[in-house]
């Protein structure tokens, strides 16, 4: 072996040493829908589509809530053990924008799907706040 493939086993060798957070490679990269930065939307782990195309209903989505308190009571609600506990939302509206509307996962995040297309939206406090 030469000195070049010494030091490309040696180099992939410290890679594999290297200490890894837990779940670094499986972290789904999170895409703010605007720049500048002004609601905090974003989408992640996106299945069949762009963050192009994912950013306009999560915003809209985002635009409908926001615009009163009874369009966020009419999207979601929360399970609370007490009332001045953190809850466990729930959905009451499960169709936007020809999207359906879920909650996947242990952590419930919420999704968007149409066909074979989905993602996830999130934020700060959106879309869903129950603390």
């Amino acid at each position: 072996m030469g000195r070049a493939g010494l030091f490309g086993v040696l180099a992939a060798t410290l890679l594999l040493a290297v200490p890894m957070p837990a779940g670094a490679l499986a972290q789904p990269h999170f895409h703010q829908c605007e720049h500048p930065v002004r609601t905090g939307v974003g989408v992640y782990d996106l299945h069949d589509i762009t963050p192009r195309s994912a950013c306009p209903p999560a915003l809209a989505l985002f635009a409908w809530e926001s615009s009163s308190p009874a369009r966020a009571h009419a999207l979601y609600g929360c399970i609370r053990p007490k009332p001045e506990a953190a809850g466990r939302p729930f959905l009451r509206l499960h169709r936007f924008d020809g999207y359906a509307l879920s909650l996947k996962g242990p952590d419930r995040e919420f999704t968007m799907t149409k066909g074979r297309h989905s993602f996830r939206v999130g934020g700060t406090d959106f879309p869903l706040n129950c603390t």
